[in-house]
């Protein structure tokens, strides 16, 4: 099997990230207004934003948790989730639960019984050889992690440089997709709430009043103000079909992620593209422009470039708005990646860059992550996680036999 040799740049964040040309060669190969307007000396006080209400599994982990944590057990003295618990884990599940027994007529159970039955399977085999799949995500994805490690190691590298709920506010860009979402609710239960700036397909478009807005926001510890900003593209990249298709709940077939870069790539291939700003589609218009300024002439990258080339054109964004948002006196991380929605329903992260930025000088902070995660191996986790899920299932299994048997 013929394979690339990706050349190494002397920075480290190069050693971290593979460039989107090494990527195409591998895949060919193989706003609040109230920041801005004065307050009317009659207004009344605003409503006080809602705390993260319980701690995450992420948080629950991490040994020493930064003053001014707002996890649920820093605020009430305890790790426990309550009965009617209002976290992003307790109260999704919840509304998926329902969702699912509001819709269960008998197209819906087969449904289920035929996801239930797709997901033992997968469980199953990769109870038996998780190696393979995570070597195969890999070789596309050098690095890649879970998504909860990848907060939780992120978090502690950006908190031993005084970024924390205390002191700083987190801007985020992932994909409006709701398979995206756990990502937000993870990062918000360990930091408290963070400021959106996000657009189709995890583009950063709002600009320097968005990034203003957002930095208006921030914690102000002795005069300065901190931020962190997470972005990222996704894809999916599951166990079974091509990359970029996964399993939605509820649906017949298999669905797609990212729909946005998957739409360009079709574009691109049928060499059919219209580079002109349409109003009517304003955001898939800048997705286009932006993705199409990184490719060189007669190039047609697979989905796997066109993703990789969105990163680059996302952490480019974000790096220059920053700039001129910035006010000289804060400081800022900007964590990039990309987002990966692959086995077991789990979502799972390519560290990009991780880099610091103060007085204008820029440092790469790669090092510090890659020490954090040097004795983490995906493999053993997925495995671990498949058979944790086989032995949920199996459980529920049981017991819905048992009352079927009973009525």
């Amino acid at each position: 099997k013929n394979r690339v040799i990706i050349p190494h740049s002397q920075s480290r964040e190069s050693a971290m990230r593979r460039s989107v040309f090494a990527a195409w060669a591998l895949a060919l190969t193989a706003s609040s207004a109230h920041a801005f307007l004065p307050v009317p000396s009659a207004a009344p006080a605003l409503i006080a934003l809602r705390p993260a209400a319980s701690v995450s599994g992420v948080a629950k982990r991490l040994a020493v948790h930064a003053p001014g944590c707002a996890c649920g057990s820093c605020r009430l003295g305890s790790g426990h989730h309550a009965s009617g618990c209002a976290c992003g884990s307790c109260s999704r599940s919840t509304a998926r639960a329902g969702a699912v027994r509001l819709s269960m007529g008998v197209g819906a159970a087969e449904l289920q019984a035929q996801s239930d039955k797709r997901i033992m399977a997968e469980a199953s085999s990769l109870g038996g050889d998780s190696k393979t799949y995570c070597d195969n995500m890999n070789e596309l994805f050098p690095g890649a992690i879970d998504e909860e490690k990848f907060i939780e190691s992120m978090s502690r590298v950006v908190m031993e440089r005084g970024f924390n709920p205390k002191s700083s506010i987190n801007l985020v860009s992932t994909c409006r997709d709701e398979i995206c979402r756990p990502f937000g609710d993870k990062l918000d239960s360990l930091w408290g709430e963070s400021f959106n700036i996000a657009s189709l397909g995890g583009f950063v478009f709002c600009g320097k009043t968005g990034f203003g807005a957002g930095m208006a926001h921030s914690p102000q510890v002795e005069g300065k103000e901190r931020y962190v900003f997470w972005v990222a593209p996704h894809i999916a990249f599951g166990t079974d079909g091509p990359v970029g298709k996964i399993w939605r709940p509820g649906r017949e077939s298999i669905s797609s992620a990212c729909g946005a870069l998957i739409a360009l790539n079709n574009e691109i291939d049928s060499a059919q593209l219209s580079v002109s700003l349409d109003p009517m589609d304003t955001e898939m218009s800048l997705v286009r422009q932006s993705v199409l300024g990184k490719l060189s002439y007669g190039q047609q990258p697979n989905l796997i470039g066109i993703t990789y080339a969105a990163h680059d054109c996302i952490l480019e964004s974000v790096k220059k708005t920053a700039k001129l948002a910035a006010p000289a006196s804060s400081e800022y991380v900007i964590i990039s990646g990309i987002q990966i929605h692959g086995a077991l329903g789990k979502n799972y992260w390519w560290p990009g860059s991780i880099t610091h930025v103060a007085g204008g000088v820029e440092t790469d902070i790669s090092g510090d992550y890659e020490d954090s995660v040097s004795e983490y191996r995906l493999d053993a986790w997925l495995k671990a996680e498949a058979l944790a899920q086989v032995q949920q299932i199996s459980g529920k299994s049981r017991v819905s036999g048992f009352f079927s048997d009973l009525v």
